[in-house]
């Protein structure tokens, strides 16, 4: 994403870039590489280089056939990427670039493979462009520094890795050198061989890791010929130290975006000695504001997204060849008008002061600032009206001031000298806009977001231009119907937002808006009845969510790139048509909470890979079994079938087929079966919601390998980019935040979650009729946050690692038949707010722990389990009184006794094994042995017998 939005950056800041140096008489062209030269027709490939560049091309992959032409039938000077020189006819150019998208993303059939040497036999290329290809991490290859007549080597986003090779020093005539945006580990250690490249005017070493060089500048200043230096995001690091003598004198370009110099703008700068630069690009580099006086030069300078703080020097105010001044996304504070006075007027045409924390109101006069042309003051803290005297900037053509606390009353006359206006964002103020339309002078706008002002209630009629490629009307207290004018002024309307409302009436019942690029349209949470008009072929993205539309749905929808289609919250009934799932780019598909019925269509034609990445049928009244079309859904991540009546079992196809899904709801079907293994192969499953079915079984125990409940959830994560989606129109890309709001059973109640709910690790089996025990593998899902396990037959302890679930916030055990005592790790778990243990066996004391204590309705928490006792149950636990603990399971005591008596017969032979063994090998014990017995015998015998006989004589007397 950063490598993405570095490749954004890098194009608009080339086309701001040359748009300001061709207005410039006085700038300094930046060298291009020369235009293709004519192909006269007796001009023919000399043999020996056609065989080279045959070699070269079966060292390369070519699945997208780029390379076509090559042929050897074919003259070679006539190739595709190849020219050659109209006197001598030898290769002078070589062009091998495959596809990128709209961003400057390599599409998928890029070229790759590996560049064979062959082309050393080339030896008048002066030009080499293998830009905007796949080598997949290859280094670039050394023998290209024996390319000895090359003047211009592009190798830009070719995925090239490692370490640049110093070989390229070798090539001295070498005018532009462009390396930029490669793979993370692309390096140079050491920059000694740059400085050999005495020719060298252009050098874009972008993204390229540079961060062991500390003494750059110094490298970069034996290049006297340099006039383009682009090193954003190197890993630059610390103060630039300015070089003795600078020989920089021809640079007019310096870009240096994004790296660590976490220091303010000072004199030790190389900024400071370079009299012919005229843009300057130090954003997001830590800086700390300073002075920046002696940029006499400068027209293009650009400090967003630093550390300025408070008000701008003054110095600024020396810049008098100013042209453009970007301070976006600092800390800059103070008045507005303080900030005005501090800005040089001479030539300054645009002027970006977004996301910081200036106050006040805007200066009521602004004629000395008349060149402006783009005005960016948003997400500020301005207040107060805006002055009518802001019409004074007669030449401006974007205003912005959207996001900040201006109120007031906005009419014709703030705008009735701005004749060129064409962006106009003042949304998300507490404004009042009164446009008649009959003095209106806002007829150029091209863009307009009056989002959360007040336009109502009737619907503005004046804003239906056919100029218009992109209006937010969004939230603007519209109580009225779409007048049919609207939909046919707006021929080139791009995006359309019309959505919190309270707009009535039906859709026209064809829509004749739009031009021939993609389109946006939203109007969702209004009050609109009726059925699907016909569509757009064109149209993307499609909101009617929030509505009182009926009817059933289109059986073709008739709109072959719809990307999103959102339809929830509405009455639509009837059965979901194939045709949706048919759509090859569909990606976010919502039916939810409709009345749809009927079974999920198999789609026989439909593609045999789909790209839906949401699908959300929940709150319907759809029947079947688990749909089988999912199994083409490969990169599906979120899946939403709660609230229907599915049957059957959940599918053990499910992890191999959807191996990326990471929200799965089934609850409240009539599922039947086991929870299968395959289930638990998800790596990427941070959401499981099967509750309110009729699963049995016991829960599997490789729980533990759902490994995303393991890990935190952030920005990277399959959730957050599916709450947070971006929709591609034309050569924009528009983030959108996904506005259905998710009811989630969590700590006891119902919550209603809508963005928030991408940081949810979830795991709910309730009310089901599972058995067994709780896996002790549960606790290596350390992230979960609500577990619910309650209405079960689960039997057995609950395990210790409980414990290990610190970040939980809801635990529902309750209703099982769980016994033995509570684990005293459930005292560990910090994060706990709810917690419910009713009704099951469990016996013993009661855990004691400072989160426990702060738990609501403590009581409740327990009831059901007659053998427990401690606060805060009433049943005291007494000193002398023992648990006796409930067997493990049903052969527990058996085993106890078994080695009771096992530990008793072993004793016994052991013991007469050692005494046998002694009077075998001891004679003298034997003798004394036999001794001692006979004499004991004696004794015993005499005991005896004189017992006896005095027994008789008492017995006589007696009878006598």
């Amino acid at each position: 994403m950063a490598r993405r939005e570095r490749l954004i950056q890098a194009t608009v800041t080339l086309l701001v870039l040359a748009t300001w140096l061709c207005q410039s008489s006085s700038a300094v062209a930046v060298p291009a590489p020369p235009p293709p030269q004519p192909r006269p027709k007796n001009i023919t490939c000399v043999p020996g280089e056609r065989d080279a560049l045959l070699a070269f091309k079966a060292g390369l992959t070519d699945p997208s056939n780029y390379l076509s032409s090559w042929r050897v039938e074919e003259d070679c000077c006539w190739w595709t990427g190849v020219e050659c020189s109209y006197r001598i006819g030898h290769v002078v150019s070589l062009h091998v670039n495959s596809d990128t998208d709209l961003y400057g993303e390599i599409m998928p059939g890029a070229i790759g493979g590996q560049i064979s040497s062959s082309l050393l036999t080339l030896r008048h290329l002066k030009y080499l462009d293998l830009s905007y290809n796949n080598f997949s991490g290859s280094p670039i290859p050394e023998f290209i520094g024996g390319l000895r007549s090359l003047k211009h080597l592009a190798l830009t986003s070719s995925s090239f890795d490692g370490r640049i090779p110093p070989h390229l020093g070798n090539l001295s005539n070498l005018v532009s050198l462009d390396l930029s945006f490669q793979s993370h580990g692309f390096c140079s250690p050491d920059l000694a061989w740059l400085s050999r490249l005495r020719k060298l005017q252009y050098l874009d070493m972008s993204e390229v890791d540079l961060s062991a060089n500390v003494d750059w500048t110094h490298v970069v200043n034996m290049l006297p010929s340099l006039i383009t230096l682009e090193l954003a995001a190197c890993g630059l690091q610390n103060t630039m130290t300015l070089p003795l003598h600078s020989n920089l004198t021809s640079l007019d370009t310096l870009d240096l975006e994004s790296n660590s110099f976490n220091s303010s703008f000072g004199a030790n700068y190389l900024a400071w000695d370079l009299p012919m630069l005229t843009y300057l690009d130090l954003s997001n580099c830590g800086i700390q504001g300073g002075d920046v006086g002696n940029l006499t030069s400068i027209q293009l300078l650009s400090l967003s997204r630093n550390n300025f703080s408070r008000m701008v020097p003054s110095t600024f105010k020396k810049l008098k060849k100013l042209q453009l001044l970007q301070l976006s996304e600092n800390f800059i504070s103070g008045d507005i008008e303080d900030l005005f006075h501090r800005l040089p007027t001479n030539e300054l045409q645009e002027l970006d002061l977004d996301c910081n924390n200036l106050r006040g109101r805007l200066p009521d006069r602004l004629e000395q600032f008349s060149s402006l042309l783009i005005l960016k003051l948003s997400n500020n803290k301005l207040s107060r009206e805006i002055p009518v005297g802001i019409q004074e900037l007669t030449n401006l053509e974007e205003l912005w001031l959207d996001s900040n606390n201006l109120h007031g009353i906005v009419t014709e006359d703030h705008f009735i000298n701005m004749t060129s206006i064409e962006v106009l964002w003042i949304s998300n103020n507490p404004l009042t806009i009164v446009v008649d339309r009959k003095r209106n002078t806002l007829l150029k706008l091209t863009s307009a977001s009056f989002s959360s002002c007040t336009l109502g209630p009737q619907f503005p009629a004046w804003i239906s231009q056919p100029t218009i490629t992109y209006l937010d009307i969004s939230n603007t207290s519209i109580h009225d119907s779409i007048p049919d004018e609207f939909w046919t002024s707006m021929c080139r309307a791009e995006q359309l937002h019309l959505s919190r409302n309270r707009i009535f009436g039906r859709l026209p019942a064809f829509f004749r808006f739009g031009g021939t690029k993609e389109i946006v349209l939203d109007i969702s949470s209004n009050q609109l009845a009726g059925p699907i008009p016909t569509l757009p072929k064109n149209l993307v993205y499609l909101d009617l969510s929030g509505n009182n539309l009926s009817g059933t749905l289109p059986l073709h929808i008739g709109t072959p790139k719809l990307q999103i289609l959102m339809l929830f919250k509405n009455s639509f009934s009837g059965t979901i048509p194939f045709s949706l799932f048919e759509l090859q780019e569909l990606k976010f598909l919502d039916l939810s909470d409709n009345l749809l019925n009927g079974t999920m269509p198999n789609c026989p034609r439909g593609p045999k890979f789909s790209s839906i990445t949401m699908l959300n049928l929940n709150n319907n009244d759809l029947s079947g079994e688990f749909p089988t079309f999912l199994q083409r859904c490969k990169e599906l991540k979120f899946l939403d079938l709660a609230s229907n009546k599915f049957t059957g079992s959940l599918p053990t196809w499910i992890w191999s087929k959807i191996p990326s899904l990471a929200f799965l709801r089934l609850r409240s079907n009539m599922l039947t079966g086991c929870i299968p293994d395959e289930l638990t192969k998800m790596k990427g499953l941070q959401y499981l919601d099967i509750a309110n079915n009729n699963i049995s079984g016991k829960i599997p125990l490789s729980l533990g390998n759902l490994i995303a409940m393991a890990h935190s959830p952030n920005k990277q994560g399959a959730l957050f980019k599916i709450v947070n989606f971006f929709v591609v129109v034309s050569i924009y890309k528009n983030p959108h935040a996904y506005t259905d709001s998710l009811w989630v059973v969590t700590k006891g109640q119902q919550l209603e979650y809508t963005t928030g709910i991408v940081y949810m690790v979830k795991i709910d089996f309730s009310c089901n009729n599972l058995t067994g025990q709780i896996p002790h593998e549960i606790g290596m899902l350390v992230t979960l946050k609500n577990l619910n396990l309650s209405w079960n037959h689960l039997s057995s302890t609950i395990p210790q690692t409980i414990g290990e679930l610190r970040v939980v916030e809801s635990l529902d055990l309750s209703h099982n038949e769980l016994s033995r005592e509570i684990p005293i790790t459930l005292a560990d778990l910090t994060s706990l707010a709810h917690l419910n243990l009713s009704y099951n066996n469990l016996t013993g004391t009661i855990p004691f722990g400072n989160q426990l204590r702060t738990l609501d309705d403590q009581p409740s928490i327990y009831i059901g389990n007659p053998g427990l006792c401690g606060p805060p149950v009433s049943r005291n636990c007494s000193q002398t009184e023992t648990t006796t603990p409930a067997p493990e399971d049903e052969h527990e005591g058996m085993s106890d006794a078994l080695s009771l008596y096992l530990g008793i017969g072993t004793g016994f032979v052991a013991g007469l094994w050692i005494v046998f063994c002694g009077f075998l090998f001891k004679r003298n014990w034997r003798i004394r042995w036999f001794l001692f017995s006979g004499r004991v015998y004696d004794w015993v015998y005499l005991q005896v017998a004189l017992s006896w006989a005095s027994l008789a004589r008492n017995k006589s007397v007696e009878a006598g």
